[in-house]
């Protein structure tokens, strides 16, 4: 029972610090993404955008009517 005890605290913390590596690396991430996003908006303005990004008409546009047909 004792040996059972030992290995799953070994187990147990071996996983925390797994999850804590995984939540940090997401952290991370995140925080770069912010940056990315954070940086594109300042340098980018409405007249540079390019208007192919944007569809001429709403994707959704004909969704009422095919749902009602």
């Amino acid at each position: 029972l004792v040996q059972l005890e030992e290995e799953y605290y070994e187990y147990h913390s071996s996983m925390t610090y797994r999850w804590q590596e995984l939540i940090q690396c997401n952290e991370n991430i995140l925080s770069h993404l912010k940056n990315v996003v954070r940086d594109h908006d300042r340098n980018i303005s409405a007249k540079t955008c390019p208007a192919s990004i944007l569809p001429r008409e709403p994707l959704f546009s004909g969704f009422k009517d095919r749902l009602m047909s």
